[in-house]
């Protein structure tokens, strides 16, 4: 009797846990920088969740790709790009306003790219599980958050940018120090994402209008792309059903 190799359906039970668990740690992730946001004594511990979760995005779960080494590589770079300047915005005087370019030209790049890895590898899943759920979750999440530090970043670029908020600056302090404002700059980032317009805060000078035009439109599309996976699954499950039992009947008969 013909031996059956399990090799490949344990590795990819390995893979599969692997990818739960990324999941679930870019959602944890996310969640500490939206929660940080309601506590101002805290708003250090939501730049800890954006490194965390470039880290993950660009260190860890890049490991799991079918993209081509270059552009692994590349995108490793974007990560720690984005890190560093992220860090550096934070420490630098408010007065130096160009510190912010590097912080919202590299953290455009960087959710942009990560969107779109992230959609594919949701789609690579075979059926609507606890996994894909909690990864398009975090997706959501994640467009919301980077565009609040986009948008954080522009203000200090351009102050003024979103009416009424106003960026204390205490001569020599640094962006850091001043961060409380940023936690009505990212509330406005989620109200852009999800459509709702409150209009309590209102983007004035013209870059801040063309970033929260597209924050706009990324929210739409984005649930879109997902629910179209989520449908293709369950339009295919009965096929992947099938499979399934299939390979269990040839294990069985080993």
């Amino acid at each position: 009797m013909q031996r059956i190799d399990l090799k490949p359906v344990r590795a990819n039970r390995r893979q599969s846990r692997r990818t739960d668990q990324h999941h679930k740690l870019l959602l944890l992730f996310t969640l500490i920088v939206t929660i940080g946001f309601a506590f101002p004594r805290l708003i250090w511990a939501t730049h800890v969740g954006y490194t965390l979760i470039a880290f993950l995005l660009t260190q860890v779960m890049v490991g799991d790709s079918d993209a081509p080494s270059w552009s692994d590589k590349i995108y490793r770079g974007l990560g720690g790009i984005a890190i560093a300047a992220m860090w550096v915005w934070l420490l630098t005087p408010v007065e130096l306003i160009y510190s912010g370019v590097p912080l919202a030209l590299s953290w455009s790049v960087l959710v942009s790219w990560s969107i779109i890895r992230l959609v594919k590898r949701l789609a690579s899943e075979p059926v609507v599980n606890e996994s894909l759920l909690i990864g398009a979750t975090a997706g959501y999440l994640h467009i919301g958050i980077t565009a609040g530090l986009v948008m954080s970043a522009l203000e200090t670029i351009q102050p003024g940018s979103f009416e009424p908020l106003v960026v204390e600056s205490i001569h020599g302090s640094n962006v850091l120090a001043t961060a409380e404002v940023f936690s009505s700059i990212n509330y406005f980032s989620f109200v852009c994402l999800t459509t709702v317009g409150f209009g309590d805060i209102n983007p004035i000078l013209p870059l801040a209008r063309m970033v929260s035009i597209g924050t706009s439109v990324a929210g739409p599309l984005y649930l879109a792309a997902v629910m179209g996976v989520l449908i293709g699954r369950f339009a295919a499950k009965p096929v992947f059903s099938d499979k399934r039992k299939e390979q269990q009947n040839k294990a069985t008969k080993k």
